[in-house]
């Protein structure tokens, strides 16, 4: 049978300090919250989602989620940058009506600066159409995006989503094709 020592184990637990966390400079800096941790360190590499209406303080954006993931701490300060984009499940739900067809699509794009993005557009038109008008739309809004996607650096295309200038223009392009509804990049996340 085994010796029992008689020497006692104890841990030593560091004292956890709040730190705050900024949001990236393309909203302004703007204060994101607060979290707690025992070392600064501990927070690089953690990921929060935010609602985009807290960061913008307008209540039509509330149906979108955006993603920071912290990258350094400086002093008691967390820097973001941000990850993704994604439409809330219940307001995609909410495009498509009686009589209308919605078709979505999934495709990595790669930007200027080189960073490949994870692409998802959901389109839905206003009446009915044939399976040939739903792979016309697929194949230009692809093209649209792609194209659109290199041109940018993947900053300027998480900012040119979020203030809706590529939905606005692919709505544009598509109603050439077939009348529209909404027009809407469902999820936009950064691949590893």
């Amino acid at each position: 049978m085994a010796k029992v020592s008689g020497k006692k184990v104890t841990l030593r637990k560091k004292k956890k300090k709040w730190f705050k966390i900024t949001a990236p400079s393309e909203f302004k800096g703007k204060n994101i919250g607060e979290t707690v941790a025992a070392e600064p360190n501990d927070m690089v590499n953690r990921v929060l989602k935010v609602n985009l209406m807290s960061l913008l303080d307008d209540y039509k954006r509330q149906n979108v989620n955006i993603k920071f993931k912290v990258e350094s701490v400086n002093d008691d300060n967390a820097v973001c940058k941000t990850i993704g984009y994604e439409l809330i499940k219940s307001q995609s739900r909410r495009f498509t009506r009686k009589g209308a067809d919605k078709m979505d699509d999934s495709f990595i794009a790669v930007s200027k600066d080189g960073v490949k993005l994870k692409i998802k557009p959901v389109v839905v038109t206003r009446h009915r159409v044939s399976v040939g008008v739903i792979k016309a739309l697929r194949a230009k809004s692809k093209e649209y995006v792609l194209n659109k996607v290199k041109e940018l650096d993947s900053k300027d295309v998480f900012q040119s989503v979020i203030q809706m200038k590529v939905q606005r223009e692919m709505k544009l392009i598509l109603n050439k094709v077939c009348p529209m509804g909404p027009c809407e990049i469902r999820s936009l996340s950064l691949v590893n």
